[in-house]
């Protein structure tokens, strides 16, 4: 009998981590969340506190199971996700090496420039199907070795995020398929490749690196001393996986094969489902094992999206809301009708949204790579950039899904930019394809919970796990007016940034050159 027993899935995002309980239908029946402090000691880094992350999860755990707890509803088990990518350090007595790095790291910029120039990032493309940028856990690992050697003497295990969390909670260490798939496995066979290893120059740390498992098989029971802690019943089951952007593709139900799935939140995540690995076109994107048996993902990731959206409100939406009172939905709800007010294409501004210290990486990796708006001219007004942003994301969405090698029919879309009827409409007219948007808000969570649902019985079958607990709520279908007109100025969206290539090269150096003087 499931009526009484509820799911729990964490979700460790870059900033935020949420803890969720949901019931077999999918309803998020209790959420609780809480910042995360982002660490950048320098100009390009971007680090976690990693028993800081730990505390942060242990709390909002916590605050769900005593909510849990005091309504007498029984626990079935907990799922953990978190952001894939980056590098997390242990040492023999478990206790952390250093920061996390995240995903969204640049520090690591000159080694993928290296990489990409000598053929080693095509030679490594052959067979992990990923296409390496700064946030690439070999990438780090190659910096690593030469800035802080004392590190990597010290690391006992190189993890993910997910993984360390996992091992607070369990005692475990492992890691899955999904983080895996980042840049160490070979993809046919879902297994570490030492070929990989090699190719990196990191294969002195390959014995360093955690047992792999299938998602649905990366499971444990809480430890009795967490659980004494946080009120957890004891031998609880935990699972982790799949990693963020597979369980948020889970989390809205994109499973089979053709299948695609859109994360609009701190990075933009485009993804397709395939029933084999396939990797055209080259040097493009990411190939990534599904939380799902028998399952992959084509996912094409550009570094920022919603983010765009906070640096211009926070830094030029002065003149827009002018000390406008009221609370932050009243605020965004303004912004949609100015963005609303504007025509199709912003009459002509075009915005390249490549605001992160790392670059971008999907559909090209460029850590050198800037935002930018052209197109400008005296007849333009902050409103005309404002829609050009929201634009902007969009042609980087397209630029995504161009590459891709499967054309889906529709997209399931989730993120915080979801939440915008606006941008969502402005997606379906960019791509020419129906956005359809989950009923609820924690996709990730809930493919997290749904994977340990599985394992602990909650759902027969992933399949039915969907089919109980994923509905869709809205349906935005394009404008193929507006469509034709994007398809337009995408032409010069891409082409601009094919131009600045060697310019954002140039800019780097210059400012390089300026900072030893």
């Amino acid at each position: 009998m499931t009526e009484n027993r509820f799911l729990i899935g964490i979700d460790a995002g870059t900033s935020v981590v949420k803890a969720v309980a949901f019931d077999f239908e999918g309803n998020e029946v209790y959420v609780h969340e809480a910042a995360v402090q982002l660490h950048r000691p320098k100009p390009s880094w971007v680090e976690q506190d990693m028993n800081e992350l730990w505390e942060t999860v242990k709390d909002c755990l916590g605050k769900v199971i005593r909510n849990l707890r005091e309504s007498k509803r029984e626990l079935a088990g907990i799922g953990i996700t978190s952001t894939g990518d980056g590098t997390w350090i242990i040492d023999q007595e478990g206790s952390p090496v250093r920061n996390g790095i995240l995903w969204c790291d640049g520090r690591a910029s000159n080694v993928i420039a290296a990489w990409h120039s000598q053929g080693i990032a095509e030679a490594a493309f052959e067979i992990c199907g990923t296409s390496v940028f700064t946030g690439s856990q070999a990438a780090q690992l190659a910096w690593l070795r030469e800035a802080e050697p004392e590190s990597l003497k010290r690391a006992q295990v190189i993890f993910h995020a997910k993984d360390w969390l996992f091992f607070k909670l369990t005692g475990i260490i492992s890691s899955d398929e999904t983080d895996e798939s980042l840049t160490m496995l070979r993809m046919p066979t879902r297994q570490y490749d030492s070929e990989l290893f090699r190719i990196f120059g990191i294969e002195d740390l390959y014995s360093k690196f955690p047992t792999v498992k299938p998602t649905e098989a990366n499971v444990g029971l809480i430890l009795p001393s967490i659980a004494k802690e946080t009120g957890i019943p004891g031998g609880t089951l935990v699972g982790s996986g799949p990693m963020d952007v597979a369980a948020c593709a889970l989390g809205t139900g994109a499973i089979e094969h053709g299948q695609a799935s859109s994360v609009l939140g701190t990075a933009g995540i485009h993804q397709v489902i395939m029933s084999e690995p396939l990797t055209e076109p080259k040097m493009v994107g990411m190939t990534l094992c599904h939380g799902v048996k028998r399952r992959w993902l084509r996912m094409l990731a550009a570094m920022t999206a919603t983010p765009n959206l906070d640096w211009f409100l926070g830094e030029l939406g002065g003149q827009l809301l002018g000390g406008r009172a009221g609370s932050s939905e009243d605020k965004y709800k303004f912004i949609e009708t100015v963005v609303a007010a504007v025509p199709a294409g912003s009459d002509g501004v075009i915005f390249h949204p490549y605001l992160f210290p790392g670059g971008e990486r999907g559909p090209f990796v460029k850590p050198t790579a800037r935002a930018s708006f052209t197109g400008l001219s005296l007849n333009h007004s902050v409103r005309h950039l404002l829609r050009a942003v929201y634009e902007g994301v969009a042609f980087a969405t397209l630029d995504c899904y161009r590459h891709m090698p499967i054309d889906p029919k529709v997209v399931y879309l989730s993120g915080g930019g979801a939440k915008s009827a606006v941008w969502c409409q402005i997606l379906a007219d960019c791509l020419g394809k129906p956005m359809s948007v989950p009923a609820g808000s924690q996709f990730g969570a809930k493919g997290a919970a749904l994977n340990v649902g599985v394992v602990a019985g909650f759902y027969t079958s992933v399949q039915e796990g969907v089919k109980q607990s994923i509905k869709m709520d809205r349906m935005y279908t394009p404008d193929l007016s507006n469509t034709r007109f994007y398809q337009e100025l995408y032409q010069i969206y891409q082409r601009t940034a094919e131009r600045q290539m060697d310019l954002w090269d140039l800019r780097a150096s210059i400012l390089a050159r300026g900072r030893r003087t």
